[in-house]
């Protein structure tokens, strides 16, 4: 053995098992996904050598990859501090596989994890159903997260955007609304969304802003409006591509519309209807009250 073969370090092993972000549900043309795996550290010692990474989507699912920042395929690398680092891939021919070179595992010692993921999406002719990507890193091979394409990414509606309104004839204005709710895991895509006023004369719809009818919605990433069609009688709204603001199973938002009860409105309590996409619930209850 020579002094330079004694002085080598061995190559640190690494186990490779489904685990990258939690298992998502896709709907056809619907949003992005990201399937991964989770990197192990199995071995005390060694050193690392940057690994070669081939994705390969399954065949006859209608799944593709996703271009990132631009015209760029990525692979992400998380470590266990949660630091990212990204690779730019080689896109195959027929858009099946992509290529990634000189990846680093981000692993630091026996027992540590690291997790890598890709971006893909269901296109309009996706088969529903579970499907897998495969990921071979280095010499080592494992089916991706779970990749479940549905139909639509059910959700829930019920009565409660912001909080009860009251009304005073000829008063001020108030946000009836509705509460939403994803029902599994993946994003909502886009509804079309119609709101009725209730029976009667009581109230009407309010222009915002001088940016017309307006539409808002809430979620996590803060308030996002729509403007919107009113009908010839005044009584309904029509919003199209409307983003409920939904992803994730559990995540929920709130959307609301601008009404005033007008001077000759009835005491009582009356509720708009909530129509989006093929969800259908009234909305807060709003409170008619002279003595308001």
């Amino acid at each position: 053995m020579t002094d330079d073969e004694a002085t080598v370090e061995p190559t640190a092993r690494f186990s490779v098992l489904p685990g990258g972000p939690p298992g998502l549900a896709l709907a056809p043309a619907g949003e992005t996904g990201y399937p991964g795996v989770r990197l192990q550290q199995t071995s005390d010692s060694g050193t690392w050598s940057p690994q070669g990474v081939y994705v390969a989507l399954p065949k006859g699912k209608g799944l593709q990859f996703v271009a990132e920042g631009g015209c760029d395929y990525l692979l992400t690398v998380l470590d266990a501090r949660k630091n990212t680092k990204t690779y730019r891939g080689t896109l195959s021919a027929d858009g099946q596989a992509v290529t990634f070179e000189g990846v680093g595992p981000a692993l630091s010692g026996k027992g540590t994890t690291s997790m890598a993921w890709v971006a893909v999406k269901a296109s309009d002719h996706a088969r529903l159903g579970e499907t897998r990507l495969v990921f071979c890193v280095g010499d080592r091979t494992s089916e991706s997260t779970c990749v479940r394409v549905v139909d639509h990414i059910p959700f829930s509606v019920s009565p409660g955007g912001p909080p009860d309104v009251t009304l005073k004839p000829g008063g001020a204005t108030g946000y009836p609304g509705v509460h939403l709710r994803a029902d599994d895991d993946g994003t909502v895509s886009p509804q079309d969304v119609h709101v009725a006023l209730p029976e009667g004369d009581g109230l009407r719809f309010v222009p915002e802003g001088g940016d017309g009818y307006l539409l808002s919605v809430q979620g996590s990433q803060g308030v996002k409006t729509y403007r919107g069609s009113l009908s010839s009688d005044g009584r309904a709204l029509t919003f199209q591509g409307v983003d409920p603001a939904l992803s994730g199973k559990g995540a929920t938002s709130t959307a609301w519309v601008a009404v005033k009860a007008l001077a000759h409105a009835p005491k009582g309590q009356v509720s708009l209807v909530f129509c989006m996409g093929d969800r259908t619930s009234s909305s807060t209850p709003v409170d008619v009250d002279p003595q308001t």
